[in-house]
């Protein structure tokens, strides 16, 4: 072959080399400890078993770890057995090369492995001077002048990248110049000076029911530049640019963003914050931001009904919010008022209780609050109406048709109040009132019809005669609700007659306790268990010549003087007090007794309710007995002297509220 430059001087070989192997029946490659030429595989001798093995067919020869042709790599694992593997490597040819002349070399005659190992210029290269390349294309050596290379970031690519370890402050950092289109260089301390570091944000999780229509951010960190801005990224990569950023300092920044802005809301969280520089170097905080929503009501403004006044008992309404993060909702209200005897449950929502009756229809308007775990609140308004009742009010006997839906009402049932005792010579017992009944939410039919009966007052006896047990005030009664009419007075040594309310005993009574007793809260079921009713007062003893005043549905009537001191020598012993009520619109006494008669001087009893204050203004001991009030079932009062009649007892009454 021909040589460049002049033939080498007598090639020699090395000695041969023996390698040996254990086979374990598994491993195919083995690697002798000299290496061999390239294609120097057929120099090879190599027995296993003490059988010779084909290159190419039993085996092959490659290179190992280090590049170098040691590798031997068998077709077939050899068997098991010690040192049963024996390799003959004959080594490689050297020889001497003589002295190359200058430019005697064509570039047909180099390859790539001509530059490798060689001095590598420490300097930056002059503009004339030249590089050697390697053409990958061509597969040849080509030159090309040092001021037609220009750096990129290719230079960079594929190096080997710092992921731990520390990092001095005057390592140097390569860095690519866009703008500028060439590498250059920086300290890391200089580059740190540069980019902006995160510390923190404030708030992490924003309150979307702050009661402001933004979000204010501020972060804290360092290095942030007078031009420092940053956004929030949301966790599909979508920016959201800040309203406004305003740099505090170094180390804060303030920025507002809209909460009405587009994919600024719980679904698209956590948010990344991006800061960046006014030189372009950027820091991002992952996952560093969340929107915690507010409540989001269910329950839609405006009328939550309206409460009819016989449906006042079994009223409850539920208003409902809900938190997006599936928490816990507390209410409550902030502004207004609910109606009276109604309540909210802070926890459940729920709005109930015995709605109090109003005078006419009202309408209650409110603001209740759905706070969350978070304390993100929501406001909705509200209103409620209340009728005011109807009433019916019966003065005569009939019936009283149940509207349609409705299922209980509030009753006042007032029986007819008893005559005054008659007396001539001494003073007689006042009448008792009629007995009452007050039952709220009574039961009833809706569309049904409940009958309804109405006492009359117990006649006056006629002329001189003394009053009898039928002159006791008749029952009322409302379907099963029975009021029992009042008790007659007793006359000169008589006692009062029992009823609804006791009528007062007569002076100069067998006993000075024969007054009548009361039947009204002694009546079976309802009637006894929301009635009420008092005996007569006792008469006179002793030199006192007054009855007892006849019993009322609110108290005991008083006693004439000699038991009770509280009606002076001669004056009229007063009927027991009535009760008030407001169930027809307006507060009235019902059911009152009546007043006793005297012989000597009286004065009027300004006791209200009471059935008759009896005798003439000037208060002389003479004179007939007042007639109870109609329609208020209050006792009649006592007469004395000839030719005074005692008054009649006071007409009964049904009034019916819903």
């Amino acid at each position: 072959m021909p040589y460049i430059a002049t033939k080498p001087g007598t090639a020699f070989r090395t000695f041969t080399d023996k390698d040996t192997f254990s086979g374990d029946g598994s491993t195919t490659v083995f690697d002798m400890q000299f290496a061999i030429a390239e294609a120097g595989q057929n120099d090879l001798q190599v027995f296993v078993a003490g059988a010779l093995k084909i290159p190419g067919t039993d085996f092959t020869l490659g290179v190992d770890a280090a590049g170098d042709y040691k590798r031997i790599t068998f077709t077939s694992a050899p068997a098991s057995g010690t040192n049963n593997i024996v390799v003959l490597n004959p080594g490689t040819v050297e020889g001497e090369l003589a002295t190359v002349a200058d430019n005697a070399i064509t570039s047909g005659k180099l390859n790539v492995d001509a530059i490798t190992g060689q001095t590598e210029l420490a300097a930056q290269a002059a503009d004339g001077d030249e590089y050697l390349i390697h053409d990958t294309s061509s597969g040849t050596l080509k030159r090309i002048a040092a001021s037609n290379v220009t750096p990129n970031e290719t230079l960079i690519t594929g190096k080997d990248e710092i992921t731990t370890g520390n990092v001095q402050g005057n390592d140097v950092l390569l860095i690519y110049d866009t703008s500028a289109g060439v590498l250059k260089k920086i300290t890391k301390t200089a580059f740190d000076a540069l980019q902006p570091v995160y510390s923190s944000v404030s708030p992490s999780n924003l309150l979307s029911g702050d009661g402001t229509g933004n979000y204010t951010i501020v972060i804290t960190g360092v290095d942030f530049d007078s031009a420092a801005t940053f956004k929030l990224v949301t966790d599909g990569g979508t920016d959201i640019a800040m309203d406004s950023v305003s740099r505090d300092s170094s180390t804060t920044l303030t920025g507002t963003v809209a909460k009405s802005k587009t994919n600024l809301t719980n679904a698209n969280e956590p948010f990344d914050i991006v800061i960046t520089n006014g030189n372009g170097l950027t820091v991002t905080s992952a996952n560093a931001i969340n929107i915690d929503a507010q409540p989001a009501w269910v329950t839609t403004a405006g009328s939550l009904g309206t409460i009819a006044n016989y449906a006042r008992s079994s009223y409850s309404v539920t208003v409902t919010a809900t938190d997006p993060e599936s928490g816990a909702i507390n209410y409550a209200l902030t502004t207004g008022t609910l109606p009276g005897g109604l309540s909210l449950n802070t926890s459940t929502g729920v709005i109930s209780g015995n709605a109090s009756a109003v005078g006419s229809n009202t309408t209650y308007s409110f603001t209740i609050e759905a706070r969350d775990t978070a304390s993100n609140a929501t406001e909705r308004n509200f209103t409620i109406a209340v009728n005011a009742p109807t009433v019916s009010s019966f003065t005569s006997s009939g019936t009283f048709s149940v509207p349609s839906g409705l299922s209980a009402v509030d009753v006042l049932v007032i029986a007819g109040g008893g005559a005054g005792g008659k007396s001539v010579p001494n003073g007689g017992g006042g009448g008792g009132a009629g007995g009452l009944i007050y039952r709220p939410g009574f039961p009833v039919t809706p569309g049904g019809s409940v009958s309804v009966t109405v006492g009359s007052g117990g006649p006056a006896p006629s002329g001189d005669s003394n009053p009898n047990p039928s002159h006791k005030g008749q029952d009322s009664a409302f379907g099963s609700l029975t009021a029992k009419g009042g008790g007659v007075g007793g006359t000169h040594n008589q006692a009062g007659v029992p009823g609804g309310s006791g009528g007062g005993a007569g002076r100069d009574g067998s006993s000075p306790d024969n007054y009548g007793n009361a039947t009204q809260p002694n009546q079976s079921s309802d009637s006894g268990n929301y009635g009420f009713g008092f005996r007569g007062g006792e008469s006179g003893q002793g030199g006192s010549q007054a009855g007892g005043g006849g019993g009322g549905a609110g108290g005991v009537g008083k006693d004439g003087f000699g038991s009770d001191s509280s009606p002076q020598p001669g004056t009229a012993a007063a009927g027991g007090d009535g009760k008030l009520y407001s169930i027809s619109g307006s507060s009235v006494g019902y059911a009152g007794g009546g007043t006793a008669s005297a012989q000597v001087t009286v004065t009027n009893q300004p006791l209200a309710y009471g059935g008759g204050n009896f005798g003439p203004a000037n208060g002389q001991g003479w004179g007939p007995g007042s007639s109870g009030t109609a329609n208020r079932g209050a006792g009649g009062g006592s007469g004395r002297g000839p030719g005074y009649s005692a008054g009649a007892g006071g007409k009964g009454i049904v009034i019916v509220s819903y």
